[in-house]
């Protein structure tokens, strides 16, 4: 059942969601290759480097931190359904020939780079070519390498029996959906504090959110900003169906904040097209 409320007390929240939108956009613009242009930058292997490792810094940090990360990947499993030596050995050789595949691909661009570095000066245009073979790069560390389609992955379901591949799959699962009825509960609770809306119409949309969501996201760091983009695109007439106008005039404003969002994770990688 709609129910309306006074104009005067609807809010849209614009600061809060143009601070989500801020978070996300600052890591592409500040390593964008116009904003290093315009700022006179030269574009050396070092600068090349840092676009494909972000937040890593450089080739020897990735390293480390890439193989701590198939040890963690290991403890995780090992908690879930708990593993022999011998199936954590091919897990971890696995892991370890998912980072050489990266690196061959990091080793190639940076070949490209160099080649393209030696015939002179680089323009704009070109400047926005190099850059795109670093964007890709970018994206799977952005995804993580050993997400359901690594070797690691592959390596670790056919190494597991049945009863280990039965209570890993119910664990993920399990996890996936306890998040993201916690992320969905925070949205419509922050959403609630900007638009007025009674319990019943809480309780409506966030059991019509997490009925729209199929999720399954390597990285969950962004888990947050997916759900919020989700949410805006929601059909207007199952909307409709728990929302006023006004409040949906609201709600739609609010809507409006995510599509630079949207765009700015779909160049990170973490979100798909």
């Amino acid at each position: 059942m709609r129910q309306s409320f006074p104009p005067h007390r609807v809010h849209y929240g614009t600061k809060i969601l143009r601070a989500s939108v801020a978070t996300i956009a600052c890591v592409i613009v500040l390593q964008s290759p116009t904003a290093a242009h315009s700022q006179g930058f030269v574009i050396t292997q070092n600068q090349f480097e840092s676009w494909i490792f972000s937040t890593l810094q450089n080739q020897a940090n990735a390293r480390n931190v890439l193989k701590d990360r198939i040890e963690l990947e290991i403890d995780r499993l090992d908690q879930i359904a708990p593993l022999t030596q011998a199936q954590k050995v091919k897990i971890r050789f696995a892991g370890k020939g998912d980072i050489s595949r990266f690196f061959r691909d990091v080793d190639a661009a940076i070949t490209e780079f160099k080649r393209r570095e030696s015939e002179g000066e680089i323009n704009q245009n070109e400047i926005n070519e190099i850059y795109q073979l670093a964007m890709p790069l970018q994206q799977r560390l952005n995804k993580g390498l050993f997400g359901d389609k690594s070797l690691l992955q592959k390596v670790a379901k056919a190494t597991m029996d049945q009863q280990q591949s039965l209570e890993l799959e119910k664990r993920s699962k399990r996890k996936l959906n306890r998040r993201l009825d916690l992320v969905c509960a925070a949205y419509v609770g922050n959403l609630g504090r900007q638009v007025s809306m009674t319990k019943d119409q809480r309780d409506e949309f966030s059991k019509l959110l997490r009925e729209s969501l199929d999720i399954n996201l390597a990285s969950a760091t962004y888990l947050s900003y997916v759900v919020m983009i989700k949410a805006s695109e929601l059909p207007n007439e199952q909307l409709e169906e728990i929302f006023d106008e006004t409040q949906l005039n609201a709600i739609r404003g609010s809507f409006a904040q995510f599509q630079g969002l949207k765009a700015n994770l779909q160049q990170m990688g973490v979100l798909d097209e």
